[in-house]
């Protein structure tokens, strides 16, 4: 369900919303074959909406949290997602105005936006990872003495001309 708010209700007064929305019903589209970053619960909202000078503003708390996978040493990890004072306005006209559905806005696609946008390209554990560690083999001792093959070539000379 997304989060509608219905312009009639914001007659001289405030619009308290508070919930939770599914990351499929937020679409956020992450492949999770390919993504570091995966929902790894709800969106939970705490907005405030009210209406000033043919603008909607909504503001309030955001909160998601996501499971990673370290771009450098592939190990998973949490990485929540808290926008405290997430805010938005939305003119309700002129050129730039938002598109109504009936007489209510859906603020999904700017919840979803500012959520993708507090994602890292690539994520990490600690800003001090290293990576992964490879074993390096240990070469094999060498010999100072030559090699009989190459004697054999030392042995071999070509007469200067």
């Amino acid at each position: 369900m997304a989060i509608k708010i219905q312009l009639d209700d914001l007659q001289d007064e405030q619009l308290h919303l508070e919930g939770e929305l599914t990351p499929a019903e937020l679409e956020l589209k992450l492949s999770e074959d390919e993504a570091l970053m995966q929902a790894a619960g709800p969106l939970a909202y705490a907005l405030t909406a009210s209406e000033s000078d043919d603008t909607l503003i909504v503001f309030g708390r955001l909160q998601m949290d996501f499971t990673a996978e370290c771009g450098r040493c592939l190990k998973p990890f949490d990485f929540p997602i808290n926008l405290p004072q997430w805010a938005v306005a939305l003119p309700l006209k002129g050129d730039d105005a938002i598109e109504f559905n009936g007489d209510s806005v859906d603020l999904t696609p700017w919840l979803r936006d500012d959520i993708l946008l507090g994602l890292p390209q690539h994520p990490l554990c600690d800003s001090a990872c290293e990576g992964l560690v490879s074993k390096q083999e240990t070469p094999p001792p060498t010999d100072d003495k030559p090699s009989e093959d190459w004697s054999k070539l030392d042995d071999w000379k070509q007469p200067k001309s």
